[in-house]
């Protein structure tokens, strides 16, 4: 009895485990959002936006008021002075002194804060530039699975007709029209094509892990696409995106060029400022715990403290020609990379032009090998072709088929790489 409540307790958590499980459904574009919530490297990407953020205020407090108490003893162990023939004990003093100091003028303080805000400029801009990563990463993820699913769709369409032909060459042998050569080299295109499938069912399961791991998600996961592959292709508009104007200041990485270009000018400032004045003012209070014998310091003192540079040997001149030889070096960056992605523009949409025109030509060479290998299967059903113009056809489809799938890959991803240099989403 005891031995059949075990096994239907744990009948039933399998049950619950297998079951309970919950399938994520996702669009392309509920996939990329997904990833964009979960991938680590786009929330590492946002924590370092936050980070700099925090960091600007550390650079503003150090312009507000600073407050600071330190408490001291001192002993002199016993110590004396002699002074006009008296001795003079020195005995144990302990102070509490209170500081607040007041920064009132320094042209580095401003500059450096106009160089942290810029510094969560770029650390947003690398965030949004690793999110559209993310999501392209995503796209072409989402994309190898419809298109192994289409190839798997297609295969097994194939198959079915091959194995019907083979049903048939069988049919022939035992009525003696055909010979046993002609349905064996049948049966092994059946065998072959089984093979195949498996092995594509295999890379589908692949190219899921592959989206698992963009998603951010276990590994697991029951994933299901609710899009298809027709979906994707009605949904991409390869025209539009060829007959679209490259706007280069849209180019996150142009963007942190200028960024760079940015700083390098604030860094010319900096060192400009390095020549002005810095003024702070201080206030400090002093309570005398225990007292000295004499005692002549005051318990409050208020002042102004300038930090005022007078020669330094050039070198403060030095620093700033540096820093305008790094300007002039980002720039000549900046224009040397636009240089470059307005050649690369042309190169993607050429390639994305070929890949078009190659994926029209694959599909009219797919059409035309299924008619032929249609056309020879119903001769050899009447006996006017052999099995071996059966297994050409049919591998010759095979052939147009692969070369379809791969052309749809290529136009997948000409597109992608053209948007994701538009940082189109």
């Amino acid at each position: 009895m005891n031995k059949k409540i075990i096994i239907i307790i744990t009948f039933l958590c399998f049950y619950e485990a297998v079951f309970s499980q919950e399938v994520l459904r996702l669009t392309l574009k509920e996939a990329q959002d997904y990833a964009v919530q979960n991938n680590k490297t786009v929330l590492n990407s946002g924590l370092q936006v936050s980070e700099a953020q925090k960091r600007v205020w550390e650079v503003i407090s150090a312009g507000l008021p600073q407050a600071n108490a330190r408490l001291d003893y001192q002993n002199m162990l016993g110590f004396s002075m002699s002074f006009a023939g008296m001795e003079i004990s020195m005995p144990p003093t302990s102070n509490f002194t209170a500081t607040v100091t007041q920064l009132i003028f320094s042209g580095s303080y401003w500059v450096g804060v106009k160089m942290s805000k810029m510094g969560v400029e770029i650390t947003e801009i690398v965030r949004k530039q690793g999110e559209l990563d993310v999501k392209h990463q995503t796209q072409t993820a989402y994309q190898t699975v419809l298109v192994a699913k289409e190839n798997l769709k297609i295969l097994e369409q194939n198959l079915k007709n091959i194995e019907t032909i083979a049903k048939t060459a069988e049919d022939l042998v035992r009525i003696g029209v055909a010979e046993q050569t002609d349905a064996d080299l049948l049966k092994v295109q059946v065998l072959t094509m089984t093979n195949v499938l498996k092995t594509i069912e295999r890379h589908i399961e692949l190219a899921f892990n592959l989206l698992r791991f963009q998603l951010g998600v276990e590994a697991e996961t029951q994933i299901e696409l609710t899009q298809t592959f027709e979906d994707l292709m009605a949904q991409k508009n390869a025209n539009e995106i060829l007959n679209k104007n490259f706007d280069l200041n849209h180019n996150y990485t142009v963007q942190l060029l200028d960024g760079q270009i940015d700083i390098a000018n604030m860094q010319i400032n900096l060192e400009r400022a390095s020549c002005l004045p810095t003024v702070a003012a201080f206030y400090n209070y002093t309570h005398k715990l225990t007292k000295p014998t004499f005692d002549m310091s005051p318990n409050n003192v208020i002042g102004l403290q300038a930090n005022i540079p007078l020669f330094a040997s050039g070198q403060r001149h030095s620093r700033t020609q540096q820093a305008k030889i790094r300007l002039d070096i980002a720039q000549n960056n900046r224009e040397l990379f636009t240089e470059g992605l307005l050649l690369q523009e042309k190169q993607m949409k050429f390639n994305l032009n070929s890949a078009i025109e190659t994926l029209e030509l694959q599909k009219e060479a797919m059409e035309v090998s299924q008619r032929v290998l249609e056309s020879v299967s119903r001769k050899f059903q009447h006996g006017t072709a052999s099995s071996l113009d059966v297994t050409t056809a049919n591998t010759s489809l095979l052939q147009a088929q692969g070369n379809y799938i791969n052309a749809m890959m290529e136009v997948f991803y000409a597109q992608t790489e053209l948007e994701k240099l538009y940082n189109n989403e």
